[in-house]
């Protein structure tokens, strides 16, 4: 991979790293459009020498620093490469040793090794690689949503600033009653319109690369109702004690759920505007779908009444029909008799960094 040898100086010269035995692990998704597209490509490259122009006169402070690259191949490949590195820093007893899994794709190749890590932090209960592992979400897709930053040169500034550790949790949406409807996302978790709309996207995305999550918006908006019927949706909203904050019963267009607020799906769509971490739509009549759908790009959903946006630690949702589900950009069914699901933000233990 071409970046490998960069990356590696921005690394040792990184102060958060600083004293650390590096075992860094680059996963990239060679067909994602930072790999792909010219302009991209020549932008990226552009990103990547200015930031070694910013740290060419600093010393090299970490330990020990390795790395090694891969080019996923296939569906699960990313999530297999992942597991590896997994593998090898638990049987790992130096104190000082670090292992970075820098994830260069999109929100997909994002999605998948960190799924990895959570089989087998949360699943498998391996809780001492907690603090052995970090993550570098760079962002090489089409929507850039769950990677660290939404532009190369973001991302690199975990790199060549005063960057810090900090852990996160995710969203965990299962089914207690369908064992393999078992999902977590690290960005947003959702059911309804905006999860058709994901589905659709990443349809014709397998024929035609790009960016199609603002087309399928204006179809859902027409034919959404005529594919999935909207009946009233029963949430029970739970506070992070346990308690009941509240109950509702109401014609749902879309309810999402993100492990914090401010965050954005659907290449930037601002569905958590500010610091509540859910929001829901309700139905409403086409006109009007077609009125608010832009105030989404921006925002500005929270100040009109379809929209609820609060709170919550944990969602019981109940539901009679069929519908989609979306977790980081990938969508999956949920069938009638799979009700009630559950949505709910995990304890914190993936290490990212944040400036």
């Amino acid at each position: 991979m071409e970046y490998s040898n960069s990356l590696k100086i921005l690394i040792e010269r990184a102060t958060v790293f600083k004293g650390r035995d590096m075992h860094v692990t680059i996963v990239a998704n060679p067909v994602a459009g930072g790999f792909t597209q010219k302009k991209r490509v020549i932008q990226n490259r552009i990103f990547m020498e200015e930031a070694i122009k910013r740290v060419e006169n600093r010393p090299v402070v970490t330990r020990s620093c390795s790395v090694v690259a891969h080019f996923t191949n296939a569906a699960g490949h990313a999530g297999a490469l992942a597991k590896s590195v997994f593998f090898e820093a638990e049987k790992d007893s130096n104190p000082l040793a670090l292992y970075l899994v820098v994830s260069a794709g999109g929100d997909g190749t994002s999605l998948e090794v960190q799924s990895s890590f959570t089989r087998e932090v949360v699943t498998a209960g391996k809780k001492n690689l907690i603090d052995k592992v970090c993550f570098i979400r760079m962002p090489f897709g089409t929507g850039n949503d769950a990677t660290d930053g939404r532009t190369l040169d973001k991302t690199l500034t975990l790199l060549t600033g005063d960057a810090y550790f900090f852990k996160q949790g995710a969203v965990h949406i299962y089914s207690p009653a369908n064992m393999n409807f078992d999902y977590y996302a690290f960005n947003i978790a959702s059911i309804g319109l905006d999860a058709f709309v994901t589905h659709m996207t990443n349809k014709v995305k397998r024929f035609f690369p790009g960016d199609f999550y603002m087309l399928w918006v204006d179809a859902a908006c027409l034919f959404y109702n005529k594919l999935f019927r909207v009946v009233p949706m029963t949430i029970s909203a739970m506070h992070q004690n346990g308690d009941l904050l509240f109950s509702h019963e109401e014609k749902i267009l879309l309810y999402a759920m993100g492990v914090s607020g401010f965050r954005t799906y659907g290449s930037n769509q601002k569905i958590l505007p500010d610091t509540n971490n859910v929001c829901a739509v309700r139905e409403m009549p086409l006109f009007r779908k077609f009125k608010l759908k832009k105030l989404f790009r921006f925002g500005a959903h929270k100040a009109v009444p379809e929209t609820m946006l609060y709170t919550a630690q944990k969602l019981i949702i109940n539901y009679s029909e069929k519908i989609l589900a979306q977790v980081d950009g990938e969508a999956h069914y949920v069938q009638a008799s799979d009700f009630p699901i559950v949505m709910e933000c995990t304890e914190t233990f993936i290490t990212i960094l944040k400036i």
